[in-house]
């Protein structure tokens, strides 16, 4: 709901399929906060309505016609960027994996295209919610730094990396940029597992999984309950699952607990299972998104001795998570990913 006189939120959706446009738009009309104020069917139509209206979000197709999606956000981020959502289909892995390319140059989230009534229900009611978080996020800052090339990996000793035995991170919106830039600043391959709890939609943290290993050249993959990921091998939770590591190193996964603050997979769930008596071998780090996940599980590991890392406001998409767990002093390091993970590797390299 909004108060009277306040000002809504302004979308405008781009889909070459008039009645997917409708459905939309109708999902959109139930939230008092926002408001349609155009439709394209087309990506040069999309830019000029952009350019025209400014919207505060963009709620983008990637397949279109003259002008596709990633056509739209390249001609937008070099004069006007914008929050941008993308839809796709969950079975094109290609079309997927080349979205995760889109964060870093206006594209913020990822939500899936229906394929039956169920997800439509489903997207009837994360949308609204999708485009708040969206619309706070800072495509400035994004649309700059995906120009950046990935800094060189940094050399590591053979006898550096006894220190930490696991690398914890948590995100939510714009993650997956942040995500990327902070690994791509690690030593390859790491000496210790790392976990990974990205909020996103389920059904494409496979496509995350793949981008991740293409861009970087590491071992990523969804996790596996019952797995032992060992050096360097970056695990993912899955969809609607709590990712834990148990105390034998191995990976649990969880669907019968509640979600944590709206989240199932939790950041927090993740740090909490890291605080078992040997968290001073942790590093957590807590990333980009809306809300307060992974706060306190991260100020918990801090208190138990692990070294605990946020991102900083100038490179955050959206300074929420990381805010609520500076606020709670819950970082040691608040830094942006790069720089994080610059750190964590200059640190094992002293490590002997």
């Amino acid at each position: 709901m909004t108060s009277a006189g306040a000002r809504k939120l302004t979308v405008v959706i781009v889909d070459d399929s008039s009645s997917v446009r409708s459905v939309l738009r109708r999902f959109l009309a139930q939230a008092a906060d926002i408001q349609v104020i155009g439709e394209a069917a087309d990506g040069e139509a999309a830019v000029e309505l952009v350019e025209r209206l400014r919207p505060d979000v963009l709620l983008l197709d990637i397949v279109m016609p003259q002008l596709d999606g990633f056509g739209v956000l390249a001609r937008l981020r070099r004069d006007r960027p914008v929050p941008t959502i993308l839809l796709t289909s969950r079975a094109d892995r290609s079309e997927v994996r080349s979205a995760f390319q889109a964060f870093g140059s206006g594209a913020v989230e990822l939500l899936p295209k229906p394929e039956d009534p169920d997800s439509w229900h489903l997207l009837a009611e994360t949308l609204p919610a999708a485009i708040r978080a969206a619309a706070a996020a800072r495509v400035t800052v994004l649309a700059a730094a995906s120009a950046v090339p990935l800094p060189p990996r940094p050399p590591l000793s053979p006898r550096a990396g006894r220190e930490f035995t696991c690398l914890a991170i948590g995100a939510s919106t714009g993650g997956p940029a942040a995500v990327r830039d902070l690994l791509a600043a690690l030593p390859a391959p790491a000496p210790f597992p790392i976990l990974v709890v990205q909020h996103i939609a389920a059904g494409f943290e496979g496509g995350l999984a793949e981008w991740l290993a293409s861009t970087l050249g590491l071992d990523v993959r969804v996790a596996l309950a019952g797995e032992q990921p060992g050096p360097g091998a970056v695990r993912i939770a899955p969809g609607g699952s709590h990712l834990r590591l148990g105390a034998d190193g191995r990976l649990e996964l969880d669907r019968l607990t509640p979600p944590q603050r709206g989240h199932r997979p939790s950041a927090d769930e993740l740090f909490r299972s890291l605080d078992n008596g040997a968290a001073q071998r942790v590093v957590a780090v807590l990333l980009t998104g809306m809300g307060t996940d992974g706060a306190e599980g991260l100020r918990d590991l801090r208190r138990a001795g692990a070294l605990c890392c946020a991102q900083d406001e100038a490179s955050s998409a959206v300074f929420g998570m990381p805010r609520a767990a500076i606020e709670l002093g819950a970082a040691e390091l608040v830094l942006s990913p790069s720089a994080i993970g610059l750190e964590i590797a200059r640190r094992l390299r002293e490590t002997r």
